[in-house]
């Protein structure tokens, strides 16, 4: 099949056609349901194709004129060989990636109902990106098959960001989007930059970070960020790990916290307590020494400032926390203080009830070999 001069209609109950190359000039293509077209090579289009069967390209494309994403057939880009995509910035239906060769995209495109991720990579080519429309149905991704380069998201709901870098799938999720409007693209960088940090990290991944440019509405406050965690050998605590995020790539880090904890240092993911409302965020391990808050209000009717809290505590299981009043006697001691079960809400040994307002003193001893921690404490 070489040229196409009117309208081309490709039917039958269950049809399979053939073609090595194919160059639709300037007709109409119409490929039915249950109808199979094979190109084994290249197919270049330069009149309009409208889908409702199952296309099966092996070598590139190249589409100058029109692909109606109004057809529900699906495109399946499968070869062994590198495949180049030149779709002009249009929609795909249903995208099938399979195969082992990548398959090199070298304009945005756009999916409408569903990205089926098999085999093989889709590879950004001049900054080029993957468009999830609201309501896609993703399928597969893995270290065979991924998107390298930015992915862009749109609608509410839960994001998955099918990302890796070549040869190790990194997938990013954003949880618990509620604005409908809402659409984010989110990028990969792993250039070996070495990250520095502020507000509660101590360490951050030597391996990689990610940008995330919000392009409408808003990502709520209730939102939350999941990282993969991949060959952290730089982060030697998978308990201390965060999220940590910064408006500037390489600097300025602080954390976003830890809500969920899934794997170890080699392979799992970390899960932010804040809401991803910053540019670029990356694993990192948060500070290790305590802080201790010294005001309690023992009457709060809110239930802010109600207990001694300290913070970082419950990373010292072998604690003693003792609190002493002006004249040096004992008022209260625990072992294993962890700001919930075992914590100072101002209650006294003696008399059962509250202690009066006024100045104390604490000593908290980590169990670590280290100095105890002194201090006084203000109870109101």
């Amino acid at each position: 099949m070489k040229n196409f001069l009117n309208t081309i209609a490709l039917m039958a109950v269950t049809s399979v056609v053939s073609a090595q190359g194919f160059y639709n000039k300037g007709s109409v293509l119409a490929i039915a349901t249950q109808t199979v077209l094979t190109v084994p090579d290249s197919l270049v289009n330069t009149g309009s194709i409208l889908n409702n069967g199952d296309l099966r390209i092996s070598g590139a494309w190249i589409n100058q004129g029109t692909y109606d994403a109004a057809g529900t057939g699906k495109i399946n880009f499968d070869s062994d060989l590198p495949q180049t995509i030149n779709h002009n910035n249009q929609s795909f239906n249903r995208l099938v990636i399979s195969g082992t060769g990548d398959k090199n995209f070298l304009a945005n495109i756009t999916i409408e109902s569903e990205l089926d991720l098999q085999s093989s990579n889709l590879k950004s080519v001049n900054g080029a990106k993957i468009i999830l429309n609201p309501g896609v149905t993703l399928s597969g991704g893995s270290d065979q098959s991924h998107v390298i380069g930015p992915v862009e998201i749109q609608g509410s709901g839960d994001w998955l960001f099918p990302i890796g870098n070549g040869t190790t799938y990194l997938p990013v999720e954003i949880l618990g989007v509620t604005d409908a409007n809402a659409s984010a693209t989110l990028t990969l960088y792993e250039t070996g930059e070495s990250l520095s940090g502020e507000i509660g990290v101590s360490k951050l991944s030597g391996k990689r970070y990610w940008g995330l440019s919000v392009n409408g509405g808003t990502i709520s406050n209730s939102s939350q960020i999941r990282l993969p965690i991949f060959d952290e050998a730089l982060l030697d605590r998978l308990d201390l790990l965060v999220v940590a995020g910064s408006d500037v790539a390489t600097s300025g880090y602080k954390s976003l916290g830890q809500s969920a904890l899934v794997g170890d240092l080699s392979l799992g993911s970390v899960t932010s307590t804040d809401a991803p409302t910053l540019k670029f965020y990356a694993v990192a391990s948060g500070e290790t020494g305590i802080e201790v808050f010294n005001g309690i209000s023992v009457n709060s009717t809110e239930g802010k400032n109600d207990f001694f809290r300290i913070k970082n505590i419950e990373l010292y299981p072998d604690n003693t926390v003792a609190i002493f009043n002006r004249w040096g006697d004992k008022i209260f001691e625990t072992k294993g203080y962890d700001n919930n079960q075992k914590k100072f809400s101002g209650d006294s040994k003696s008399s059962g009830g509250k202690v009066p307002a006024g100045t104390y003193f604490y000593s908290i001893n980590l169990g670590d070999g280290s100095k105890a921690a002194t201090g006084y404490l203000e109870i109101k």
